[in-house]
């Protein structure tokens, strides 16, 4: 009701000013009006009274004007948009690329640990002996024999004994450890840690995710280019594109003889130590030699003194409760593999025929000795990158 009598009182302002107006038009016109007329006619109406008139009309209290974009405008900001998220895409596959190659060659890594061991890593002072090498005393045929073994050998065996994943005709060990000696043998993977693939497969693929050629390549090397030439192994990726090699991610010797090899000195002294009464070897002269063990019991190396090829301990030359050191010359000095490996004095030809037979020396050479096993060797520490000074005991209860 306000509103109304407010905007009656503003409707009668707006006619007496426009009444006014018309009449101010007149006397302006009129040749005879005087001036004092004029100026009372003409005189404004006060602020007051045409203040109601700036009030707004009904139905337009609420009313705001609106003007829309030109379609210049809108161009100009769908380029702007395009411009920056074509930059940002750019951007993310740069970072992209860049995580995918470190990826790969943090797993470069990791599988060179694998093989070899970390050499930063010390126990009691002495490089950690640890990986594929330390265990298998070789390079692995292919990146598979890091993850699994292969079907076992039936019948069985004690320990197992397994077809390797890379070449069924090369048989692996399981790992088996004899408490008393302290001598381990064998594969005791994986050396690396994968979840199985949505097939059930283990794979250790490169930061780019790439698969082998075919099923068969995919599930040995899981991807990458592995090989191994001599004592050198190599590895490399594909890297994003496959059609092209300018961006593969390559190590060709990642890694090398030193990094799991080393040198055996000519001559290695052995210490004869006779815990019993009497003296020893009775009673007759034997003929002995120093066994080394590469990896498991079928491979070895065997001293070799020329002419003959073995080393004679004269009949009762070790006293009771006394050491005798006799030196053991290899007229070929081979490379031995990283780890804990094995040694025995084996009796030269006892008996005759196949060296995988030869006897043990406890005191005597006789065929009722012992055959070599990881319950009747001693082991010594072949560290990585070393001068190997061997020194062994030969302890005769």
């Amino acid at each position: 009701m306000n509103l109304l009598i407010e905007i009656a009182k503003n409707a009668k302002a707006q006619a007496i000013t426009l009444r006014r107006g018309n009449r101010c038009q007149l006397l302006g016109t009129a040749s005879r009006v005087d001036k004092r007329s004029a100026s009372t006619a003409c005189k404004p109406i006060p602020v007051d009274a045409l203040r109601l008139s700036t009030l707004p009309a009904v139905g337009s209290i609420h009313h705001k004007s609106e003007r829309g974009f030109t379609l210049l405008e809108m161009l100009l900001v769908i380029f702007l948009m395009a411009l920056v998220a074509s930059t940002g895409l750019m951007l993310t596959e740069g970072v992209e690329d860049q995580a995918k190659y470190d990826e790969t060659k943090r797993r470069m890594e990791l599988i060179r640990k694998a093989i070899v061991g970390d050499p930063t890593r010390t126990v009691n002072g002495a490089p950690e002996l640890s990986g594929f090498v330390a265990d298998m005393g070789r390079l692995p045929l292919c990146l598979a024999e890091l993850l699994r073994l292969g079907d076992e050998v039936l019948p069985a065996t004690v320990p197992k004994t397994f077809e390797s994943p890379c070449d069924d005709t090369e048989i692996v060990s399981d790992w088996h450890l004899d408490q008393d000696t302290g001598v381990g043998m064998g594969w005791r993977g994986p050396y690396l840690q994968v979840i199985p693939e949505s097939g059930g497969g283990l794979r250790f693929r490169d930061g780019y995710g790439n698969e082998g050629a075919n099923a068969a390549a995919d599930a040995l090397d899981s991807g990458w280019d592995y090989s191994v030439t001599a004592a050198t192994a190599s590895l490399a990726s594909e890297g994003m594109d496959l059609a092209v090699a300018t961006d593969d991610v390559a190590a060709p010797q990642l890694i090398v003889s030193a990094d799991w090899q080393v040198p055996l000195p000519a001559a290695v002294s052995v210490t004869f130590e006779n815990q019993s009464g009497a003296p020893l070897p009775t009673p007759n002269p034997v003929n002995l030699v120093l066994r080394l063990y590469l990896s498991d019991l079928t491979d070895y190396i065997d001293s070799d003194e020329g002419t003959p090829d073995y080393l004679v301990l004269t009949k009762e030359s070790v006293l009771g409760s006394s050491q005798k050191t006799e030196s053991f010359k290899l007229s070929t000095p081979p490379l031995l593999p990283i780890g804990q490996r094995g040694y025995a004095i084996i009796c030269h030809e006892v008996p005759s025929g196949d060296p995988d037979n030869y006897r043990i020396f406890d005191g005597d050479c006789v065929a009722e000795n012992p055959v070599p096993a990881v319950s009747n060797i001693r082991s010594f520490s072949v560290l990585p990158r070393q001068t190997l000074n061997l020194a062994l005991n030969w302890i005769i209860p």
